[in-house]
């Protein structure tokens, strides 16, 4: 697990030091393709590419005051402001609900502030949005770990793993979550709903 969180932590750099100065809002044409070429890529400097390449695309946001929102909350989180990113990420959410990015952002702050609960419904609401997002989908096992919920963490690191097979680590922690034991709940995520790839 201690391998795994680092990578995750490295995850959460990569992803808050995205470019979103971008003047688009992501293409879902480009994501397809970068989706694609990660599942094939073997060479480490491709893969880290196409992973920044992926996050830069889920940032993007259109110039005006959702750009500024997005640009504030990034900057709250990076000087450690967590709570008041939580709020810029709540004004962005009001503003553009259909966002995925901004949710994952949120459910970035709440994770870092210890809210698991409020994390999680923000995670939740990330996937329904973007089913292949295996950051949240990261996020969301390693909080079911830390909860002892070992079944459903397994099934966030499952689908982490098909969005984004070169999480590096993945595959010891699923085994070793496995290891732990349990069903698989009829909710495997925990989201109260059908999500990606299940």
């Amino acid at each position: 697990m201690v391998l795994l969180r680092t990578c995750l932590v490295a995850l959460l750099g990569m992803m808050l030091g995205a470019n979103v100065l971008a003047q688009n809002g992501g293409s879902s044409t480009m994501l397809e393709t970068l989706f694609a070429k990660l599942q094939t890529a073997t060479d480490p400097v491709a893969i880290q590419s196409l992973e920044a390449a992926i996050w830069e695309q889920w940032v993007m946001v259109p110039e005006g005051p959702r750009r500024e929102l997005m640009l504030r909350g990034i900057t709250e989180m990076q000087q450690r402001q967590l709570k008041q990113s939580v709020e810029t990420f709540s004004k962005l959410i009001e503003m553009a609900p259909d966002l995925s990015e901004a949710w994952n952002k949120r459910a970035t702050a709440y994770w870092l502030l210890g809210n698991f609960p409020a994390s999680l419904s923000d995670i939740c609401e990330t996937v329904k949005r973007e089913p292949r997002h295996f950051g949240a989908y990261s996020g969301l096992g390693m909080i079911r770990a830390e909860m002892g919920e070992y079944p459903r963490a397994v099934a966030a690191f499952e689908l982490a793993k098909k969005y984004n097979p070169h999480i590096v680590g993945i595959d010891d922690e699923i085994e070793r979550l496995k290891a732990m034991g349990g069903d698989t709940p009829a909710d495997p995520l925990g989201c109260t709903q059908h999500t990606a790839g299940r």
